[in-house]
């Protein structure tokens, strides 16, 4: 176990958080839950309304909470729906809360997705119930699945489809099955308008990679997958850069994998996603796995300030830009939930702290902005 250091209390503004959020920006929450994860991501606005994504339901209060406090704000007004909800793997810490969502806020999703791999527990069970209570529509997607959605795009890099055709049979480590997504907030797209067709190149954009519980056996297919394409001027690096871009596996976000176990992240990893910034959600310390793992901590700060050959030394995690849901400032209070506001452009990728422990409700009015 590794903690960060503080965070200078002196980083942290009031603001107003809703005002923050123009109607074309992408918000990105993670959620203050210990040792879990809770995500939403709210798209731009397409044709007067906003889409919404949720990435695992760790406990029953802290996300609904969330939504009826957005539901109050233009952020996710009347119109509103979940396009996808995604319960990435059965592990309790990442779906416990999911039957509870599924049940109160069933009428507004579209579509589950979950990697299909089997797991006993109450949880897991009382999610396939409610499904199938509501109706919804469920879909066990591997590598390369894609949803476009509104101007977003949401692609699935794991579980490849060799370890997915290996669940009942060879078997598979539950966290290798997680579903690990990137998401586009815009996304590079064709459009048709009357008799012309164009492609729609978006060289500057937003990018998260959602790892998951994803480990090292998975990331590995990942890399098989999706390959960095060197010389980029080969004519097969062309072709396929303007579906997928030059380098598929970048992301500007990178939300690490295994709450940062010694299993779920190696630098190989976080170099080939070259992040600029890294966000962790994990208890910090304590738990039942005194998550995150020293190992783990010192991949991603030498990835992300390359000194091991050359010495030098570290700077603190929020100057390389690691961020925690556990983190604290120093007057030792919690720093809690963390959203991004972020514009098509990229240009703005506002970062708020919500001070919440993980028992706590989220207030919007308590946002902090941090710069």
């Amino acid at each position: 176990m590794t903690l960060p250091a503080p965070v200078p209390a002196s980083s942290f503004h009031p603001g107003d958080f809703v005002a923050d959020v123009d109607a074309e920006d992408a918000v990105y929450f993670l959620l203050n839950v210990g040792d879990g994860d809770t995500q939403l991501i709210v798209l731009p606005e397409f044709r007067g309304v906003r889409r919404a994504l949720v990435v695992d339901v760790a406990t029953t209060e802290k996300l609904p909470g969330l939504i009826e406090e957005l539901a109050a704000t233009t952020l996710f007004a009347v119109g509103s729906r979940f396009s996808i909800v995604v319960g990435t793997h059965p592990h309790d810490d990442h779906i416990r809360g999911m039957p509870e969502f599924i049940d109160r806020f069933g009428d507004l999703i579209d579509e589950y997705w979950e990697p299909g791999y089997y797991h006993p527990t109450r949880a897991f069970f009382e999610t396939m119930r409610a499904l199938e209570d509501r109706g919804i529509r469920q879909l066990q997607p591997t590598s390369g699945t894609t949803r476009f959605l509104g101007t977003g795009k949401v692609t699935v890099l794991a579980p490849a489809i060799g370890l997915r055709n290996r669940f009942d049979s060879y078997g598979v480590e539950i966290n290798n099955a997680s579903l690990s997504l990137m998401v586009e907030a815009p996304a590079s797209r064709y459009l048709e308008r009357d008799q012309e067709r164009r492609y729609v190149r978006r060289p500057d954009t937003n990018k998260l990679l959602l790892g998951a519980d994803a480990q090292t056996l998975s990331w590995g297919q990942v890399l098989q997958d999706f390959p960095q394409l060197v010389p980029e001027s080969s004519p097969v690096a062309k072709l396929l850069r303007e579906a997928l871009g030059s380098d598929p596996l970048k992301a500007d976000v990178f939300k690490i994998p295994h709450h940062a176990s010694k299993r779920g992240v190696n630098l190989e990893l976080v170099e080939a996603v070259a992040p600029k910034m890294c966000l962790i959600s994990s208890v910090g310390g304590g738990g039942k796995y005194n998550f995150p793992h020293a190992v783990s901590m010192e991949a991603i700060r030498e990835a992300m300030q390359p000194i091991g050959s050359t010495g030098g030394t570290r700077r603190s995690d929020h100057l390389l830009n690691i961020h925690h849901t556990h983190g604290v400032d120093t007057n030792g209070d919690h720093l809690g939930s963390i959203a991004l506001v972020m514009s098509p452009t990229g240009r703005k990728r506002h970062l708020w702290r919500f001070r919440d422990g993980p028992g706590d409700a989220i207030t919007l009015a308590g946002a902090e902005l941090m710069g």
